[in-house]
């Protein structure tokens, strides 16, 4: 019993190092790579909505911000549901990938621990991958044959994990539609026409709103802990508070060198009646004329304008 129990540690010992890696396994399956690229794009294209939606809601904030306690309850409130809605969407969005990527991680590695056995047999085998400088470098340093590749047509050759990725494929991406709704025109010399406030404001005075912008996040970073208490909570509401009230200090300074620009401007035929509108066009825009261009021409050649927004300019 001795000798033949020696004989079958020696055959172990004895057998074939091999390795693989799932990471690998799959970047070498066909099925996979098809998986790939059928949700690549219904997610980059999701992804890109959602973005060019947020760029669209900062310039709303930005807007009505700058209005300061001029802007109307409606308009602060059409703001503040919009921004709900844009971080809602974001959240379903990604809690709709996360729960594929559990979906496609689960089926997957029951399709490796199935062909384990098959594509393993007689091999001492390893999961051995690249990591640190050695990813870096392109190397594994892994020991023996590598069966990723015999993993991934095993995976590819699998009936019942073809199956279930179909049956993943047929869940519907959430779907979302843009809130839009006209809001009303804030007098500036009238309400006839409007300038975008927001894209106004970048065009002006980017530097100055970049500025508490990045002075705010940098005091947000310092104050929240990874798990904020009510407290902390609090203290960060009073600081954005602080930054938006200093937006609406900014808001008033450029909106009367504006007014006072425009009344110049009159008496050269220029756009007269002219009001603030802080909704972008994409989330329903302002009702009356859009004159932003013509009016930042007229503010561009005004050297009164420019002194007159000196302090908000200013490195």
């Amino acid at each position: 019993m001795s000798a033949l129990f020696a004989l079958v540690l020696g055959t172990a010992f004895a057998a074939e190092p091999a390795h693989y890696h799932p990471n690998d396994v799959a970047k070498a399956s066909t099925i996979f790579g098809g998986v790939a690229a059928s949700m690549g794009p219904a997610f980059d294209d999701r992804q890109g909505r959602i973005a060019a939606l947020g760029a669209e809601l900062a310039k709303l904030e930005l807007g009505v911000a700058l209005l300061g306690a001029s802007s109307p309850a409606d308009l602060t409130a059409w703001s503040e549901k919009t921004r709900r809605k844009v971080v809602g969407e974001t959240l379903r969005l990604q809690k709709h990938v996360d729960l594929l990527q559990e979906d496609y991680a689960r089926v997957f590695g029951a399709a490796v621990t199935r062909a384990l056995p098959t594509v393993g047999k007689g091999y001492d085998l390893k999961e051995c991958g690249a990591t640190g400088v050695l990813a870096m470098m392109g190397k594994k340093n892994c020991p023996g044959t590598d069966l990723n590749a015999a993993l991934a047509a095993a995976l590819d050759k699998d009936a019942a994990l073809g199956k279930e990725l179909a049956d993943i494929a047929t869940v519907e991406w959430p779907t979302f539609t843009a809130p839009s709704a006209p809001q009303a025109v804030v007098a500036l010399t009238g309400t006839t026409r409007w300038i975008a406030g927001g894209a106004v404001a970048e065009a002006l005075i980017a530097g100055r709103v970049k500025a508490r912008q990045d002075a705010l996040e940098s005091q947000l970073d310092r104050l929240m802990p990874d798990e904020p208490t009510e407290a902390d909570v609090a203290a960060g509401q009073k600081l954005k508070a602080e930054y938006l009230a200093a937006l609406g200090g900014d808001g008033e300074v450029l909106r009367a060198a504006i007014v006072e620009a425009l009344g110049r401007g009159e008496k050269k035929g220029g756009p007269a009646q002219v009001g603030w509108c802080a909704n972008p066009a994409t989330l329903g825009g302002c009702p009356g004329e859009d004159v932003t261009a013509s009016v930042l021409e007229t503010l561009a050649a005004d050297k009164k304008f420019a002194k007159g927004i000196g302090a908000l300019t200013a490195e």
